[in-house]
């Protein structure tokens, strides 16, 4: 099967040459910094199940609310922030610490959004929309994305697109969201100037989505438990400051609820990674005088 590639080799670097630059950027640093001790809650296996069912909706409960009270604030911030843009165009060293709330409102919506998430994983309620997508149509937003993220860390990042067009039957936003999730993963652990790779093939009845980085790696410890619900890595300390550590999980759920499989790789600390994500391909059946 041919093979059309598509190379993006991008290399950025923000250099702002005053002092108040430099100052606005070591708060945000020092805002986006994660406290190095995490905290696990450990449940008395003696417990009776229903006590453990109950701890569980409990949970859920609480995230949900956290979620919630999280997401409140945001909007409002947004436009406050849009607001003081607008009057302060001739103020860069306000502009600049603009730019920083914004980074910081990003980082609680995203931080609201894995909430959001882990709730449904736990509860077993993605809500998902099921049609016969092209695959390119749910990959177009994902790669954008990733293209952006990899160029402002001087990474390069390459596609390889199957030549033919190929479907799946599922909830395209859902699917984007997974695939999205891959690739940032992918930066996220990728040290400037690396390389990852996306491969997007057939093997017989099935999608399958290569994401191999040439990063960190992961440890023969951490990767039995890459895709568990807030599994955390060591890798770096800096390279935690994503998210929850909900993304994978995602990927998993979402990878399920569409009948298919993820699963990751790795030789170990160092040696990069390869996530697999496979989903059940739409066989097209030919209608006469209809093309596929």
């Amino acid at each position: 099967m041919g093979i059309n590639m598509l190379v993006r080799s991008t290399s950025f670097r923000r250099s702002d040459a005053t002092r108040d630059a430099r100052h606005a950027d070591l708060i945000d640093e020092i805002i986006e910094r994660r406290p190095r001790q995490s905290t696990v809650v450990l449940l008395n296996s003696s417990r009776p199940a229903r006590d453990h069912v109950g701890t569980q909706k409990l949970k859920s409960q609480v995230l949900a609310v956290v979620a919630h009270e999280l997401r409140g604030p945001l909007t409002p911030l947004q436009l406050a922030t849009q607001l003081i843009r607008r009057a302060s165009v001739d103020r860069p060293e306000v502009l600049r610490s603009l730019d920083m709330i914004d980074r910081q409102i990003a980082q609680l919506s995203r931080l609201a959004e894995d909430l959001m998430d882990a709730t449904r994983i736990d509860g077993d309620v993605l809500r998902l929309r099921r049609d016969r997508v092209d695959v390119v149509a749910f990959l177009a937003a994902p790669f954008a994305a990733a293209a952006m993220a990899t160029a402002k860390r001087g990474q390069t990042f390459t596609v390889q697109l199957a030549d033919r067009t190929l479907r799946v039957m599922g909830d395209p936003v859902r699917l984007a969201q997974a695939v999205n999730n891959l690739l940032q993963n992918a930066v996220k652990y990728t040290l400037e100037n690396g390389c990852i790779t996306v491969s997007v093939l057939s093997e017989g009845k099935d999608l399958v989505v290569l994401v191999k980085d040439n990063g960190l790696g992961i440890s023969g410890a951490l990767l039995p438990h890459i895709f568990d619900l807030f599994a955390q890595s060591s890798r770096t300390i800096g390279a935690s400051a994503g998210g929850l550590g909900v993304g994978l999980a995602v990927v998993k759920a979402v990878a399920e609820s569409h009948g298919g499989t993820v699963s990751a790789s790795s030789a170990g600390p160092g040696a990069g990674s390869e996530f697999t994500l496979r989903l059940p391909i739409v066989i097209e059946r030919p209608v006469p005088g209809e093309q596929a």
